[in-house]
């Protein structure tokens, strides 16, 4: 009897419920860091809107009066929802200032900034 060279059918079924296992381990992976980009790219434009309202308040000196204020903001093609509360500060002549900015859609807060603002000077 000859002996043929090659694989067996037990070794061709190991060798490819190793590579099904190798790929779908990867592909988890990579989904894994599709999500993680995803999320932190959010995150990262929620800060930076929170940012840009916190400037925007301390730029025009106006003294804010206390109260929640609800916006809609467009950017990079997705519209966020912008929450400001403000309320009196810890010390005399101050205001506390919470920003919440989340996806409209997503219903959910992926940045909260807390600042205080001091009372403008006087003109004179």
């Amino acid at each position: 009897m000859k002996r043929q060279n090659g694989f067996t059918l037990v070794e061709v079924l190991v060798a490819l419920t190793i590579l099904v296992t190798a790929i779908v381990v990867l592909s988890q992976s990579i989904g894994g860091a599709a999500s993680a980009y995803t999320w932190m790219e959010e995150r990262t434009l929620a800060s930076t809107i929170a940012s840009d309202k916190l400037v925007e308040l301390q730029v025009f000196q106006q003294w804010p009066s206390t109260g929640t204020d609800d916006e809609t903001l467009e950017r990079d093609g997705k519209r966020w929802e912008i929450r400001t509360r403000v309320s009196d500060g810890p010390w005399p002549g101050t205001r506390r200032v919470d920003i919440e900015v989340g996806p409209e859609e997503g219903g959910h807060t992926s940045h909260t900034l807390t600042s205080l603002l001091g009372r403008p000077a006087e003109e004179g």
